[in-house]
């Protein structure tokens, strides 16, 4: 079982807040990991009901709730 960053979980939410389009891939870049980590986090993130993705393609945007 592999442990959870919590750190890597409040940098995703932070940036979500600042930038509401942000993609996984620049997620990955900025923090140094792999796209699946982040994907990995982001639905640990959706499965607390702390982000939620509306749209889809182009037209996506995450909402974040506190």
């Amino acid at each position: 079982m592999l442990s959870i960053n919590e750190t890597l979980l409040n940098n995703i939410i932070e940036e979500m807040e600042k930038n509401n389009q942000i993609t996984e891939i620049y997620l990955a870049s900025k923090y140094f990991y792999s796209e699946r980590t982040i994907r990995r986090y982001i639905n640990i993130l959706k499965k607390k009901k702390k982000i939620i993705l509306i749209g889809t393609g182009k037209k996506r945007c995450w909402k974040v709730y506190k």
